[in-house]
Formats: C-alpha cells, sequence, structure tokens
C-alpha cells in the first residue's frame, strides 16, 4: 500500500466519531440519516467525517434520490 493511501487510513481511524461510524457500518449499510441517530452531532459535521472515511478507501459512499447510504469496503478493510 502507498503511504499516502496509509496515512489516509490511519488519519480516519485516529478519530473517535468515525471509529464508532465504522462500527456502526459493521452490520450493514446505513442511511447517513440513520448514522446521525446516534451521535449529537449536526448534518455538516457528519459529513466532514465521513469524507474522510470515503477518501480512505474504508468506506463506500451511494446515493439514492437525495440519500446517501454508506457501506465498509470489505476489500479494504
Amino acid at each position: 500500500m502507498e503511504i499516502n493511501a496509509l496515512t489516509a487510513v490511519f488519519k480516519a481511524l485516529s478519530d473517535e466519531t468515525r471509529l464508532k461510524i465504522i462500527f456502526l457500518l459493521k452490520d450493514g449499510e446505513l442511511c447517513a440519516c440513520k448514522i446521525l441517530e446516534h451521535f449529537q452531532i449536526v448534518q455538516s459535521t457528519l459529513s466532514h467525517h465521513m469524507k474522510s472515511l470515503v477518501s480512505s478507501g474504508l468506506v463506500v459512499a451511494r446515493k439514492e434520490g437525495v440519500w446517501i447510504h454508506y457501506s465498509l469496503n470489505k476489500r479494504k478493510l
């Protein structure tokens, strides 16, 4: 694995909220609105965390209508 890619993975995993999101997604795909229910954060903060997780390759995003669904990238994990 390339150093830059590895750095992005470690950065994504270094935050407690992002680790909790990873654990939530271990049971399957979740809509952003369902992820938000588990945290005391606003949607823009969740978007920041999800951008980090998607950029690292640990999480995959899929848009369905107005909703974004997230799931773990099992090949990367």
